[in-house]
């Protein structure tokens, strides 16, 4: 099935606003295991996470 940009856009900031707010939620849980900043260095694992997210099933 065809898809624009503007279609595939839109389904991604969805798929991130889902990544954030679970994430969220994860961290008003467990603060110490769901930071909200990472170190110097670490800001690669922003993408490890969310690509995460979106392999759970």
């Amino acid at each position: 099935m065809a898809q624009t940009l503007e279609q595939f856009i839109a389904e991604v900031k969805v798929d991130i606003e889902a990544f954030a707010a679970d994430y969220r939620a994860s961290h008003a849980a467990n603060p110490e295991h769901y930071p909200l900043e990472l170190g110097d260095n670490n800001d690669g694992l922003w993408l490890e996470f969310f690509t995460e997210f979106m392999t759970r099933e």
